[in-house]
């Protein structure tokens, strides 16, 4: 229909120490998406800076746990639908 926005679909990834991945998990997102956002649980490697250059906001949430990385990445995400 004419008129319709486009829905703000966020998407949110948990990942720790997921250098290797991220960066090919990130390009495989379709383009509707408004953004991506990946929450670093504590990662020891280059897994921040992978999302970052793949075009990921990352956000970071020392304290470990999915459920915790889930929630920070629900409070950084940009007004999503």
């Amino acid at each position: 229909m004419p008129g319709l926005a486009s829905p703000r679909i966020s998407v949110i990834i948990p990942a720790v120490d997921e250098e290797a991945a991220i960066g090919l998990v990130i390009a495989d997102i379709p383009r509707v998406v408004h953004e991506v956002i990946v929450v670093d649980n504590g990662s020891r490697d280059r897994t921040a800076e992978v999302a970052q250059a793949a075009g990921a906001r990352v956000v970071s949430e020392p304290r470990r746990g999915y459920g915790r990385a889930c929630l920070a990445g629900i409070a950084a995400a940009d007004r999503p639908d």
